[in-house]
């Protein structure tokens, strides 16, 4: 018996048609996958600021108690705000585990437009609370004005620029921190 066609083997290689269907296929799978990698990864970076933070608040509330239980004077580094300056965030709270990497905020990057590179540090200490009694700080309107403030209200420290979503994370008194 003749037959008029040969037998083709199957073959398990691809063709390349099939090849550059499957690399299509791939590249559209990875580029609909990049922007929750993005997220995820800004959102790992923020939660890295937030517990930055929070050891800072930590530190800040171990210094208070090494020191009659009033929180620490902290200067910024690059722009003091007393004379003669005082120490940086990471001079006052060295001592209590702060360290250069602590007070950086991955968001906030290394280049010469970061407040990490301009000042040390990408938390700026808020000065109001400076050597006041951790469990009865107050607020001074005036002389004889004095609004008392919970500790979950005094705002410790901060990002310097709002570069979480548009907000900046802050650490409170009673050792939460916020995204505002």
């Amino acid at each position: 018996m003749n037959r008029p066609f040969p037998r083709r083997r199957h073959s398990i290689a691809f063709t390349i048609v099939e090849m550059l269907v499957v690399i299509a296929i791939i590249a559209l799978l990875l580029q609909l996958s990049f922007p929750a990698f993005s997220n995820a990864i800004n959102r790992a970076k923020s939660l890295k600021c937030a517990s930055n933070l929070r050891s800072i608040g930590i530190a800040a509330t171990m210094a208070a108690s090494d020191n009659n239980n009033q929180y620490p004077e902290i200067d910024q580094a690059g722009a003091p705000i007393y004379s003669p300056p005082g120490p940086t965030i990471v001079q006052a709270l060295g001592p209590y585990g702060i360290i250069t990497n602590t007070v950086q905020c991955p968001v906030d990057g290394t280049g010469g437009g970061s407040s990490f590179a301009k000042y040390g540090s990408s938390y700026e200490w808020d000065p109001v609370f400076d050597d006041e009694p951790i469990n009865s700080t107050a607020v001074y309107i005036t002389p004889t004005v004095v609004v008392p403030v919970s500790s979950g209200r005094v705002r410790l420290a901060m990002d310097f620029n709002p570069i979480h979503h548009g907000r900046p994370n802050v650490v409170y008194g009673d050792g939460h921190v916020s995204n505002h």
